[in-house]
């Protein structure tokens, strides 16, 4: 095989997330497994083949690399933080509020970390631990739409209807579309 027949794993590993980026997913994939033929450790492509895999709604095949990642490197938040979303989309909140707990052990400042195990507790109907968390990442992202978004629901499902409708309004003005629509429903 000549040298310029064979991509090198970094060349493929920019390559899959430039098909990553692109919505191309399948053909990530298929970057992905080869650099994992010449590197099979490399946490960051086990993990994005596992992110690629969920957008393909294959969450059992991500959960799969994202667990191949965390052993080949249990310290990387990245795969915790993924596999924890792939179980909160098959609807396993323990085990997902398992993951997004270790993920924000790993690394306390991922305001998107805090938003989504937010999501999981909302799941579990922890409406008061899931505002904690949506207020948490606010704190450490004031522009952070989609917490606003998210905490409106437990606020509203919790009684406190102003808190909700302001927060659906700062999601609104932060361009959440959809917030209009709560806005509409339920803040007249």
């Amino acid at each position: 095989m000549s040298a310029f027949a064979q991509k090198s794993a970094k060349d493929l590993f920019l390559s899959g997330n430039q098909k990553f980026m692109a919505g191309k997913y399948a053909e990530a994939i298929r970057d992905y497994d080869q650099v994992l033929k010449q590197e099979p450790k490399h946490a960051p492509t086990l993990t994005n083949r596992g992110v690629a895999k969920d957008r393909q709604k294959d969450y059992r095949a991500a959960i799969e690399d994202f667990t191949k990642a965390i052993a080949a490197d249990p310290k990387y938040t990245e795969a915790y933080l993924s596999r924890g979303l792939s179980k909160y989309n098959l609807k396993d909140y323990r085990a997902a509020l398992l993951d997004f707990n270790k993920g924000i052990e790993l690394d306390p400042k991922d305001a998107k970390a805090y938003n989504n195990r937010g999501l999981v507790r909302y799941g579990l109907k922890d409406y008061r631990g899931a505002i904690n968390d949506y207020t948490k990442a606010i704190q450490l992202d004031a522009r952070y739409a989609e917490a606003y978004y998210n905490r409106g629901a437990p606020c509203y499902n919790l009684g406190e209807k102003a808190n909700a409708c302001t927060d659906w309004t700062k999601a609104k003005q932060l361009g959440i579309k959809e917030a209009g629509q709560y806005l509409d429903k339920y803040c007249k």
